[in-house]
C-alpha cells in the first residue's frame, strides 16, 4: 500500500502558501535538477560562511530574482527561510506541491518571457504572456497569480477572480497530465500512479480551507466583517458546496475542542474547590462565547454540532454553580452566573432544567437577603411576620377560612427603622385621639350629650381601624415590595385572599 503523502500536505496549507514557496524563496525554477538544488544549498553555505546580508539574496544572485515579486509576495527571505527552502526541495512530494503553486514555464527548457518578468516584479507583463498563451500551462500560472493576489493583504482581495481562474484548472483535461509526469519525474515511490488525479480530487477543499482558517482567524480577532467576506467568497466559489462544509467544519475544529478542554476544566475546579465554583463558571463563559461563535461559521444554529456545544457549556456552568452554592449559601453570584448560562442553552430540556434551579436561586436569594433595604443579609429574628386569610368556606352553621403566614426577611436595621416609624406614627394617632376625646368631653360638659357621644364613638372606631390597618409601620414604598413579595404576590393573584387571620365581613 503506498503511503499517503499528498493528503496531509494539502491538509497544511495555508495564507503564506506562496510567500513560503521553496521556489520563490530559491528563485530556482520548478524544473530544477537536484545538480541545481545543491549547488543553490552549497551556494548558502558559503554565503553564511563569510556573512552576507542575504544569504537567499547571494545564493540567487538577485534580491528580484529571490523575491520574485517581493510587492506581492512578501519581502526577500532570510537565510534561515533559505536553508529551510532548500530542504523543502529535496522531499519529491512537498517540492510537488511547491510546483502546483508556483509558475511554470511556457516551454520546459527555454528562457520563459512571462517567469523573467515575475522575478523582476513585472506581473502585468507575466499576465499578458500567460492570457496570449492559452496554455495549460498559462492558465495555471493565472490562477497561482490570481490566488496570490487575493492572498495579499495589501489590498482588495479578488477571490472570485481567484476562485474562478483555479476552478478552469480543475476541469482542465490538458493540465494534470503534466503534473502526472512531473510526478514520474520526480521518481518517489510514494508519488505513483494516480498522484495527479489525487490532487486533483483533494485541490477545491484545500484551497477553500485557506479561506476557512482566514474566516476563523479573523473572528478570533474581532473582525467579524472580514470573516463573513472569507465564508461568502467560499460559498461563491463555484467549487462543491460539500467541500466548502467540509473546510469550515475542519477549520473551526481546534475551537471546539478547546470549547471542551474549558469546560471539563472548569468543573474540575469546582470539583476540588466548591468555593471557587462561580468564578470557574463565570470564566467558562466568557471563554466560550467566542469560540461558540467560531463554531458558528461551520454549523447551523439550529443544527446537532452546536446545539449540542451550547447545551454542554450550560450544563458545565450548572455543575459548577450547584457544589459553589451548596457549599458557600452566597446565592447573589449563583442567580448571576445562571442568568448569564440562561441564553447559552439550545433545547428545551437544558433551558428548563437552568430555569429551574434559577428559580430555587433567587428564592434562596430572597429569602437570604432583606426585602427593604435590599442590600443587608436578612436575620431571621427580624423577619416581619404576616397573616393572610382566605379560601373562605361557608358550611352549616358556620364559616371556615385558611390562615396562610409569610414571613418576610428583613435585616435588623430596617426592623429597627420600622418599629421607630410605628411609634411615631402611634404617637401621632394618640394624639389625634386624645384631641377627639376632649372634644367629645368637653361636649358632654357642655350639655350637648348626643354631639359628645358621636365624637367620642368616631374616636373609639377610627383609632381601632387605625390599629387594625396592614401594618402601618411600612411606608408606602415598602408595602408595595411586600405586595410584590412571590409568596404574597402570587396568593393575591389567586383572589379571595386578605391581609390580616380573618377575612373582612366574617364574624
Amino acid at each position: 500500500m503506498t503511503e499517503d503523502v499528498i493528503g496531509p500536505l494539502l491538509d497544511e496549507l495555508g495564507p503564506d502558501l506562496y510567500r513560503e514557496n521553496a521556489f520563490r524563496v530559491t528563485g530556482l525554477g520548478v524544473h530544477a535538477s537536484a545538480r541545481d538544488i545543491r549547488r543553490h544549498a552549497e551556494k548558502l553555505r558559503v554565503a553564511s560562511r563569510f556573512g552576507a546580508e542575504s544569504a537567499a539574496e547571494s545564493a540567487s544572485g538577485s534580491a528580484s530574482e529571490s523575491a520574485a515579486g517581493s510587492a506581492l509576495f512578501g519581502a526577500a527571505p532570510d537565510a534561515t527561510e533559505a536553508r529551510q527552502a532548500a530542504q523543502r526541495l529535496r522531499d519529491p512530494a512537498r517540492r510537488l506541491l511547491d510546483e502546483l503553486f508556483w509558475f511554470w514555464p511556457l516551454q520546459p527548457g527555454r528562457p520563459d518571457q512571462a517567469v523573467a518578468a515575475v522575478r523582476r516584479g513585472d506581473l502585468g507583463e507575466a499576465e499578458r504572456v500567460w492570457t496570449d498563451a492559452a496554455s495549460p500551462a498559462g492558465r495555471h500560472n493565472l490562477a497561482v497569480l490570481a490566488h496570490a493576489r487575493a492572498l495579499d493583504d495589501s489590498g482588495a482581495a479578488p477571490w472570485p477572480e481567484a476562485f474562478a481562474a483555479w476552478l478552469r484548472v480543475v476541469h482542465d483535461e490538458e493540465f494534470w497530465p503534466l503534473l502526472e509526469a512531473r510526478a514520474r519525474d520526480l521518481a518517489d515511490p510514494r508519488l505513483g500512479p494516480g498522484t495527479a488525479a489525487r490532487i486533483r480530487d483533494d485541490l477545491p477543499e484545500a484551497l477553500l480551507t485557506i479561506n476557512a482558517r482566514l474566516a476563523v482567524t479573523a473572528l478570533r480577532d474581532g473582525r467579524r466583517a472580514e470573516a463573513e467576506a472569507q465564508v461568502a467568497a467560499m460559498t461563491g466559489s463555484g467549487f462543491d458546496r460539500l467541500d466548502g462544509t467540509e473546510a469550515l467544519r475542519r477549520a473551526v475544529e481546534p475551537d471546539a475542542a478547546r470549547l471542551r478542554t474549558i469546560g471539563e476544566h472548569a468543573e474540575h475546579t469546582a470539583d476540588a474547590d466548591p468555593a471557587r465554583g462561580a468564578e470557574a463558571a463565570e470564566r467558562l463563559l466568557d471563554q466560550a462565547a467566542p469560540l461558540l461563535d467560531v463554531l458558528a461559521l461551520a454549523h447551523p444554529q439550529d443544527g446537532p454540532v452546536l446545539r449540542g456545544a451550547r447545551d454542554d457549556v450550560a450544563n458545565r456552568v450548572l455543575g459548577c454553580v450547584i457544589p459553589y452554592a451548596n457549599a458557600t449559601d452566597d446565592w447573589p453570584p449563583a442567580v448571576r452566573v445562571l442568568e448569564r448560562a440562561l441564553p447559552v442553552a439550545a433545547t428545551t430540556a437544558v433551558r428548563e432544567h437552568l430555569s429551574d434551579n434559577l428559580d430555587i436561586a433567587k428564592g434562596n436569594l430572597a429569602r437570604g437577603t432583606c426585602l427593604f433595604c435590599e442590600e443587608q443579609p436578612s436575620d431571621e429574628g427580624s423577619f416581619l411576620e404576616l397573616k393572610l386569610s382566605g379560601d373562605i368556606q361557608h358550611q352549616v352553621g358556620r364559616v371556615a377560612w385558611q390562615v396562610f403566614t409569610v414571613n418576610v426577611p428583613r435585616c435588623a436595621s430596617c426592623r429597627s427603622g420600622h418599629g421607630k416609624r410605628r411609634v411615631r406614627i402611634h404617637g401621632s394617632a394618640f394624639g389625634t385621639a386624645a384631641g377627639g376625646a376632649a372634644l367629645g368631653i368637653g361636649a358632654l360638659a357642655a350639655g350637648l350629650t348626643g354631639l359628645g357621644i358621636a365624637v367620642l364613638i368616631a374616636v373609639a372606631i377610627g383609632y381601632v381601624v387605625f390599629l387594625g390597618a396592614f401594618n402601618n409601620s411600612l411606608s408606602k414604598d415598602d408595602r408595595a415590595k411586600v405586595l410584590e413579595f412571590a409568596p404574597i404576590r402570587d396568593r393575591m393573584k389567586e383572589g379571595g385572599w386578605f391581609f390580616g387571620s380573618r377575612p373582612p365581613g366574617v364574624n
